[in-house]
């Protein structure tokens, strides 16, 4: 039984970020196995359990709109030993009349909440928006048969103050806004 973690989840939101900010050249991008060994569902005697990759899975298939938006990302650095990556990655996306917008959005930052500046089409975003985040109780928090339900989203509303949102520690959060262009 493989255990994934929030780190493992964090991962492969970015792999997902990185596909899609790159969808002109990435046509198609699979995962396999999906159950048991490695796969994002382990199916045993008792029922199954949904790691944290599922759940990544899961909110970038239903959660995000159908197009990829040109995003610009400007985040402090993550330092670990003499290597760094931004704090914050993200990726965008809109509906055809893009009203209708869904940020991706990683804190990859094990402890820290992280604020993060949302700007669309060069506007401060700002008043309320639903938004779903994964995260856990630690960065190496995963989903067992014992403790199925240790990592799953949940439904919140967030409130930008001037364009600003905050982002919880080692986190996936999905923004989704409405936007009059």
């Amino acid at each position: 039984n493989a255990t994934y973690t929030m780190a493992d989840a964090l991962f492969s939101a970015c792999v997902l970020n990185s596909c899609l900010r790159h969808a002109q050249t990435v046509a198609m991008a699979n995962i396999a196995p999906l159950v048991n060994t490695r796969g994002p569902l382990f199916a045993h005697p008792g029922g199954i359990v949904k790691r944290t990759t599922f759940h990544v899975l899961s909110m970038y298939a239903n959660l995000l709109e159908s197009r990829v938006a040109k995003t610009a990302i400007s985040s402090d650095p993550l330092q670990r030993g003499g290597a760094a990556v931004p704090v914050v990655d993200a990726v965008a996306t809109c509906d055809a009349t893009r009203k209708n917008w869904r940020l991706a959005l990683v804190n990859r930052h094990p402890a820290a909440t992280t604020h993060c500046v949302v700007q669309l089409e060069g506007a401060n975003a700002a008043g309320t928006c639903r938004a779903t985040i994964l995260d856990g109780d630690a960065p190496d928090a995963y989903n067992d048969i014992d403790r199925p339900d240790r990592v799953a989203p949940r439904k919140v509303e967030l409130t930008f103050s001037n364009g600003t949102v905050l982002l919880p520690p080692h986190s996936l959060t999905i923004l989704e806004l409405a936007h009059t262009p």
